[in-house]
């Protein structure tokens, strides 16, 4: 698997694990556009996995068409890691497993999780190899930058790949930098040079089909993971594949199908007492296409239930029409 998802023609297209958003019904929703080459769940916690019941955890429920999908772990010990995979081996079939080295967030760093890994570059080798004892399926790693410190990007690298990583997705902001910073994308091109072997995913402000051309030509990576914009328009996958391949973009769906589609498959994936707040979360982004998105987001936000939800989203959107690409947004979580 790890060699087939990049042998395909095509540079490869990769959805961002994104907590709280890149559920089910929202992985379901973007392949119902077109979909891409390899998706990812939300982040799991290794101790949760190991546990709690994974038929009962609402973070593992898996949908139809997304594949191949990878399950994302989040921790740092390994014995745990070790446990959880082998948990999931037993109830699911997962492609592959991500480990998550890169989560910039204050309580997931204040955990040792996450980003604050990357200052550990033994125990995330550890990690690694204690996943990977326990499962023949690829194991990939999802970095953020070391402080922008090419060599210790570099030799963190060399030993995650010396353990056996099949390959790297890297968001090029150090941990400090949050979103506040434009995303290095030379350190990408760092990685494809010192290691040309290794298959790279680069993440990172890619908000239209033409900045993910931009990246892959400037980068020499393999694919491209998109994460915020694919929120705004979850069919970016099909308008950035027909763009690379014939120079093109398709017409976009009404600014209503999506809150729609993605309404009756939250219904169908989600327990209930997730559905309305899941439908909200992804509602902030989704609505900055709108130049009065947050007044719309302000007044949906108090109606109760997701079927009084939706039908002011049809009001309100009735007379909207979405810009062109860059899909970009003005406000973060």
């Amino acid at each position: 698997m790890s060699i087939s998802i990049f042998e395909v023609e095509k540079p490869l297209l990769s959805l961002a694990p994104m907590a709280g958003l890149t559920h089910a019904a929202f992985r379901e929703l973007v392949a119902l556009y077109g979909g891409c080459n390899l998706y990812f769940t939300e982040m799991l916690n290794v101790r949760a996995v190991v546990f709690q019941n994974p038929r009962k955890d609402p973070y593992l429920i898996c949908g139809e068409r997304e594949h191949p999908l990878f399950a994302q772990l989040v921790g740092r010990d390994p014995e745990l890691f070790a446990r959880a995979v082998k948990r999931l081996e037993g109830f699911f079939s997962f492609e592959g497993y991500d480990l998550n080295f890169g989560c910039a967030r204050g309580a997931i760093q204040r955990y040792g999780w996450g980003a604050a890994l990357l200052g550990e570059p033994e125990l995330c080798v550890e990690i690694v190899l204690a996943v990977k004892e326990n499962t023949s399926r690829p194991v990939s790693v999802k970095l953020r930058s070391p402080d922008h410190h090419r060599e210790n990007l570099l030799s963190l690298t060399e030993k995650l790949l010396q353990a056996g990583v099949s390959f790297v997705t890297l968001h090029p902001r150090a941990p400090k930098d949050g979103f506040k910073r434009p995303a290095r994308w030379e350190e990408i091109r760092w990685l494809k040079e010192a290691f040309p072997e290794l298959p790279v995913i680069g993440n990172g402000d890619v908000f239209s089909p033409q900045e993910a051309r931009k990246l892959l030509s400037e980068c020499g990576c393999e694919g491209v993971m998109i994460g915020r914009a694919a929120l705004l328009r979850p069919w970016i996958f099909r308008d950035t594949a027909r763009f690379l391949d014939e120079g093109v973009i398709p017409v976009a769906p009404p600014p209503v199908e999506a809150p729609e589609r993605l309404a009756r498959l939250i219904e169908k994936y989600l327990p209930e007492e997730l559905r309305e707040k899941r439908f909200e979360l992804w509602l902030f982004w989704y609505l900055q296409n709108f130049r009065y998105g947050v007044h719309y987001f302000g007044l949906i936000k108090k109606e109760k239930g997701l079927a009084a939800k939706l039908a002011l989203l049809k009001k309100l959107l009735k007379e909207e029409r979405l810009d062109p690409y860059p899909a970009r947004p003005y406000l973060l979580r």
